[in-house]
């Protein structure tokens, strides 16, 4: 009970109606359940929502599916970004992984190309969803690795595009507004600007027009250098995230080329150590002289002719034998069947009747029950001549059970 109380107090309240809506799409809803909810609960999606949403396969086919959008954190160069996420779970979830994609939170966001775990079209691929296994591994650990690899190299960047200064019109004289007279009954219009008597502006209106340009353009240069200083601030960025690659691609192929240089020097020594192993064999068999081996040979040679001659010798008196056997065999009487048995003891001479005549009436009941079978005699023959063979085979046995308890 404390279990069942701990998995609902922990679960989701979003998911269960998003499933619902789903149908029969997974096998183990209830699975699919607790690991979205224990994802959404804990400190790594926090920021992530349940949503259904469409996935589209690689071969095409669209399904709708729980999708867990929203971002993840990442930290690079000491801040910290937020980096937007769809996390599908498929059909077969939790056998099948989950699918991930990379999305572009702003306008002026862009995919990094030739990224080693993400895609052009923003799938993520990661050893931890090729090794994917559904009782070791789960969505938090899977959340953790992403932000791990994209706090080593970011998937996506920035672009500024700096917009041109607006290029300043003459303002008009600058008209004062209407001021209300409050004698009559109306507002009453401003006064025209003043001119002097040769037709020109007074010298306070051209002040004011002088004064607006020179905002304006103190206004364009600000955004115009606004605008350099964001694109300073791009290239120095790209300058750091191509130093940042060149770095990173270095040390790779360091790695590499230390486990190239392991691997060579391992097979090196192997290479040795069989080449001396051969060469120690080869003069072992440079150092066995020609006369030890021929003295092995006759050595042997003697040992064979000895087995040969014993052999020889067993063969004779093998066929001694047979001859001898054969001989006597034709000389030699038959015994008679009776007689091939003797007993020391008279009880033990009517042991052996006894059991002879049981093993007959055996014999003559089969004999009579075949033949009843095969309607050589009837059935009232039959049960007379069992009911007296039987009372006899009765009485034999009795007496052999009687004579075996006394011995």
């Amino acid at each position: 009970l404390s279990v069942v109380l701990i998995e609902i107090l922990m679960s989701d309240p979003r998911i269960s109606p998003l499933l619902n809506r789903l149908g029969g799409l997974y096998r183990d809803p209830s699975q699919v359940e607790r690991d979205a909810s224990s994802l959404l609960t804990s400190v790594v999606g926090k920021h992530l929502s349940p949503k259904i949403d469409d996935l589209v396969e690689n071969n095409g086919t669209c399904t709708r599916t729980l999708c867990l959008k929203g971002t993840i954190s990442i930290h690079f160069r000491g801040q910290e970004y937020q980096q937007s996420m769809d996390i599908y779970l498929p059909p077969g979830y939790p056998k099948r992984p989950p699918t991930c994609f990379v999305r572009l939170g702003a306008p002026n966001m862009f995919l990094k190309t030739n990224h080693p775990h993400v895609g052009s079209d923003g799938q993520v691929y990661l050893p931890y969803l090729h090794e994917w296994q559904q009782f070791s591994h789960s969505l938090i650990e899977l959340v953790v690795a992403m932000s791990s690899v994209f706090s080593a190299d970011p998937p996506v960047f920035t672009r500024t595009t700096p917009q041109p200064p607006p290029v300043p019109a003459p303002a008009p004289p600058p008209v004062p507004a209407p001021t209300y007279n409050s004698n009559s009954s109306g507002y009453v219009s401003p006064p025209p600007p003043a001119f002097n008597s040769t037709g020109q502006m007074s010298p306070m209106t051209l002040h004011q027009l002088e004064m607006q340009l020179s905002k304006e353009a103190e206004e364009a240069n600000r955004i115009a250098q606004l605008a350099r200083e964001a694109q300073q601030e791009e290239e120095q960025q790209r300058q750091a995230q191509e130093h940042w690659d060149t770095q990173n691609l270095k040390l790779s192929r360091e790695k590499v080329q230390k486990k190239l240089y392991s691997y060579l020097i391992d097979y090196s020594k192997e290479l040795q150590r069989d080449i001396a192993a051969d060469l120690n064999d080869q003069q072992k068999l440079e150092n066995s002289t020609l006369a030890d081996q021929i003295r092995t040979l006759k050595r042997q040679n003697g040992q064979l002719k000895e087995h040969t001659s014993v052999l020889d010798e067993k063969t004779t008196q093998i066929q001694d034998w047979l001859v001898q056997a054969r001989a006597s065999a034709a000389t030699a009487q038959e015994v008679p069947v009776d007689e091939m048995v003797v007993t020391e003891e008279p009880v033990h001479e009517q042991m052996l009747q006894l059991s002879a005549e049981n093993a007959s009436l055996t014999d003559a009941l089969y004999f009579l029950d075949k033949a009843l079978h095969s309607r050589v005699i009837d059935m009232p023959t039959h049960l007379k001549e069992v009911r007296r063979l039987a009372k006899r085979q009765f009485l034999v046995r009795a007496h052999l059970a009687k004579i075996t308890k006394t011995l």
